[in-house]
């Protein structure tokens, strides 16, 4: 079908030149292989549709009638084109995103509405949620993940790094035992997320990690953080969830002078080998925003 498609182009040329000469040095092509190629869309239709001789081609009845659908599907496809070609310019279409929930609720939410500013006709449906989706299978045209991705399927563009802080409610370190080493961590009531339950702390060359124990988890970092400023005990949380509230002194770092193990946020999406404007503009956008810049340091 595309050769025919080819042949029908390659027919309305050769109508406009007047002569297979003239029409081969338009296409470059050699002469003789635009005469075969007519006589085979020929042959294929089973209808001639010039009549050729020495000195001129001319239309018949049927070539006359197929060339007016020849040049209404070369119209088409110029109109194909520039739509493509406004698409490009002025991207739109639908994106599906994913997203953990604390980085979506809060990095994704105010990069999101920056994004719409810049490209208003992408329409975005997001799904906020700390379960790992599987892009292809559900349709997601792209995910924002924390670590690389490990399935080679998927295109990774890291955006950068995080720090994370151990921090409680200034009441709740109060009322409990003073900490002065993570060893007392064990002391403590602690809010873990599922997939933190780990906790390493670096100083220098001392290096501590603990796992905590299973009495009080979730899988959801704006609930921790909620917990900590309703005194429920000591979490682990990235810095942008906590720099709001330890500025207005409702929660404030614990163990400050040990570093904890930070994680990197990445932009992943289907390793397609063409993605759509809207999609490119996406990653484009993300790769340059100082909303992830600013938090991902």
């Amino acid at each position: 079908m595309f050769r025919q498609l080819q042949d029908m182009a390659l027919f309305a040329l050769v109508a406009e030149c007047g002569s297979f000469t003239a029409a081969a040095k338009r296409a470059g092509l050699p002469k003789s292989s635009v005469s075969q190629r007519i006589s085979q869309l020929e042959q294929a239709l089973g209808l001639r549709l010039l009549n050729r001789t020495t000195r001129q081609l001319n239309l018949t009845f049927a070539g006359e009638r197929y060339l007016v659908h020849c040049q209404e599907m070369l119209q088409a496809s110029e109109r194909a084109g520039q739509a493509i070609e406004r698409l490009r310019e002025n991207p739109s279409g639908r994106l599906r995103i994913t997203s953990p929930a604390g980085i979506g609720a809060t990095l994704l939410a105010r990069f999101n509405a920056a994004f719409q500013l810049a490209y208003p006709d992408v329409t975005l449906e997001v799904l906020v949620s700390d379960q790992i989706r599987d892009l292809v299978q559900e349709g997601f045209d792209i995910a924002l993940r924390t670590g690389q991705p490990q399935d080679s399927s998927l295109i990774g563009r890291r955006i950068g790094y995080c720090e994370r802080l151990l921090v409680a409610s200034p009441e709740y370190l109060a009322h409990h035992v003073p900490l002065r080493d993570p060893g007392q961590l064990s002391e403590h009531r602690c809010i873990a997320h599922h997939a933190w339950s780990e906790w390493g702390l670096k100083r220098g060359n001392d290096y501590y990690r603990w796992l905590l124990p299973p009495t009080h988890m979730t899988d959801n970092l704006v609930y921790a953080r909620e917990c900590a400023l309703n005194h429920a005990g000591i979490t682990l949380l990235p810095r942008f969830l906590t720099e709001e509230a330890i500025a207005a002194g409702t929660l404030q770092p614990v163990l400050p002078e040990w570093e904890v193990e930070g994680n990197e946020l990445w932009l992943v999406y289907p390793g397609r080998k063409l993605n759509t404007p809207a999609l490119a503009s996406f990653i484009e956008f993300a790769m340059n925003s100082p909303v992830f810049g600013d938090f991902y340091r």
